[in-house]
């Protein structure tokens, strides 16, 4: 019998591989949403990468204030997200329900993740001062976490729309929303070696 984490697991699996893996860096084009009260999507500065690279290699960007950020939490089955909101500094919700502020090693410390990925169009990051606003807010207030109902993806998705009692959960969810309100295409790999 499977449990509901086996479950999870390998549906999580299936969108991923439908989807494509982040190193393709395309998950499909995006357009910005009128309507949502989010600001003019901001972005950062040129890829890291020249224009002669191959898909499959990562392009390296430094992310901008509102930037949707994730890393890996549990060997591609699950992910940790978080909001960028500038002095190297990302804002998420932890497993224990508090939304803290942490820098870019505090965020991927306790799992395997060696990169973290950031919302991009066109290969630049892209963010919005809203969300990096919101996100700053709410710093040091605490959430009911459920790993289904009110996780890191949902308090993300907040930052973005300005509802946190949203009912995105999901990291694919997300990635559509960043689509939606950001115009993200893609993401890219955050240049650790120059912050």
């Amino acid at each position: 019998m499977n449990s509901l984490y086996d479950v999870l697991k390998a549906v999580l699996k299936k969108i991923d591989r439908s989807r494509g893996c982040p190193e393709a860096q395309q998950r499909g084009h995006g357009q910005t949403a009128d309507g949502t009260g989010a600001d003019r999507p901001e972005h950062g500065s040129e890829s890291l990468k020249s224009d002669s690279s191959t898909a499959s290699e990562p392009v390296l960007v430094r992310p901008v204030p509102g930037s949707v950020v994730y890393c890996d939490l549990a060997f591609g089955f699950a992910e940790h997200s978080g909001i960028y909101i500038g002095d190297n500094q990302i804002v998420a919700l932890e497993h224990d329900g508090r939304i803290v502020s942490r820098s870019p090693e505090g965020f991927m410390e306790g799992t395997p993740a060696t990169r973290i990925y950031v919302s991009c169009r066109a290969g630049r990051a892209v963010g919005s001062g809203k969300a990096a606003e919101r996100a700053r807010k709410m710093i040091g207030s605490r959430r009911d976490y459920n790993v289904l109902s009110d996780n890191c993806h949902q308090f993300c998705a907040g930052c973005l729309l300005g509802n946190f009692e949203n009912s995105i959960n999901f990291l694919s969810m997300l990635q559509m929303e960043c689509r939606m309100v950001l115009g993200a295409d893609s993401w890219g790999v955050w240049d650790l070696g120059h912050r």
